[in-house]
């Protein structure tokens, strides 16, 4: 019985042990490289950093913790990215734009400013400069639409594939600075007889616009390390949150099939879980079995015999399984539950056990058993010398008892997990 109380309390420290941490909500974020087949290619990050995620551990997260979905080296100018049903926005909206034109015009603002030295010979330089930046601008749109179609032909690619954007970038700021000096060069001799060349340079100036708008919106505004929004777990009676990656085709729209054709499985971790459980138990309590033999030294006496019934009855039966969720095949649990014994009696369980595996668990429990059983009547005992009648019948009377029990279960709660788009559903 010590023993018993010893194990209940040690039980019970444990559970408030686990639940005595830092309260800080914090967001664990599950980081998938896309370009990385190996182990690190899936990793645990907080606040504190990242671990990778060896073959042996399952994805985990406590379940104080919001969960996130983080991708990385993936690309976006040849496939689309879902989790379950929802796109994945590699889309940032910024102020890439007006930070480019600032760049430029500060590089002009840099570069010399040279007088007007003559109408004829000015002019003919300006648009001499201005048909040079004309064909650069060409050269610069050539390279995007060949960078773009190799960065389309990638599954995937590094932050070192993507450097080349930056070059494409400063080029067509150079450009465009050059055209502001010349157009404010151009201003302050305020000639009308200079229209058809300042038509020429703005034209230019709005060509160099439309390129730098052409690598903002084709690399800029395409972030490589994307998140989806946070969901919260904390509260609720799950094992797992699920998420497939899907991946389809930008040109048609088709799934690529061969890609994570396995869904993902973050397991819970900490807070209590509740589950049920039924199987078959082994109890100390059961009905006594009495039996009568004819007393050779009283005429018409009987002896009471008691029969030998063994240690154990057979029952079947439920328990409730109290627990806290861990990042183990095997988990300790508190139980509490009813059983029916082979002579139709109740009897209610108290006790702890083990649950065994994940998706299909087993549970090994013993604890107390509780109930009403027959014994002989107070008036008798095993072994004495009684005159019982014609009916021969020893009297009984019903007693609530004590003992203890084995039991094992299966558990008939699914395991539950939490969708990212779709909620709770049972799988």
């Amino acid at each position: 019985m010590k023993t018993t109380l010893f194990i209940y309390f040690l039980f019970f420290g444990f559970i408030g042990y686990s639940q005595d941490e830092d309260s800080r909500i914090v967001t664990k974020i599950i980081e998938i490289d896309l370009s990385d087949p190996n182990l690190n290619s899936i990793k645990m990050c907080n606040d504190v950093g990242c671990t990778p995620v060896r073959k042996k551990n399952w994805l985990s997260a406590k379940c104080s913790e919001m969960i996130a979905v983080k991708l990385l080296n993936a690309n976006p100018f040849k496939y689309i990215y879902k989790i379950d049903t929802q796109n994945i926005s590699f889309y940032d909206e910024g102020a890439e734009m007006r930070k480019s034109v600032d760049n430029a015009s500060e590089k002009a603002a840099k570069v010399e400013k040279e007088g007007l030295h003559g109408d004829t010979i000015v002019i003919r330089e300006v648009e001499a400069d201005n048909f040079r930046i004309n064909n650069i601008l060409d050269h610069i749109n050539g390279e995007i639409r060949n960078f773009s179609t190799t960065l389309q032909q990638k599954n995937t690619f590094v932050e070192a594939d993507y450097l080349k954007r930056q070059e494409l970038r400063s080029a067509t700021e150079d450009e465009l600075a050059k055209i502001l000096k010349l157009l404010n060069d151009l201003e302050k001799n305020n000639n009308d007889a200079y229209a058809s060349t300042y038509d020429l340079l703005n034209a230019t100036k709005q060509k160099a616009f439309e390129t730098l708008q052409t690598i903002i919106q084709k690399f800029y505004i395409t972030d490589l390390a994307v998140y989806t929004l946070p969901i919260d777990v904390q509260g609720k009676n799950i094992d797992a949150v699920e998420f497939k990656l899907r991946r389809f085709y930008k040109d048609t729209e088709k799934e690529d099939l061969s890609f994570a054709s396995k869904p993902y499985n973050v397991w819970i971790r900490k807070g209590l879980k509740i589950d049920v459980s039924a199987g078959l138990f082994f109890t100390s309590l059961y009905d006594s079995e009495l039996s009568t033999k004819d007393d050779p030294a009283i005429a018409g006496n009987k002896i009471i015999t008691l029969k030998n019934g063994g240690d154990y009855d057979l029952a079947f039966g439920s328990t409730i399984n109290t627990y806290v969720r861990m990042n183990s095949w095997i988990v300790p649990t508190l139980n509490f539950g009813a059983v029916i014994t082979q002579n139709e009696k109740l009897q209610v369980l108290l006790g702890v056990g083990a649950i065994l595996g994940k998706q299909e668990r087993i549970i090994f429990s013993t604890g107390f058993s509780m109930g009403k059983v027959t014994r002989i009547a107070d008036s008798y005992q095993v072994g004495g010398s009684y005159n019982l009648g014609n009916s021969g019948d020893v009297a009984t009377q019903n007693q609530f008892k004590f003992g203890h029990f084995f039991g094992i279960t299966y558990n008939l709660t699914k395991v539950k997990k939490i969708s990212l788009d779709k909620g709770i559903e049972q799988q």
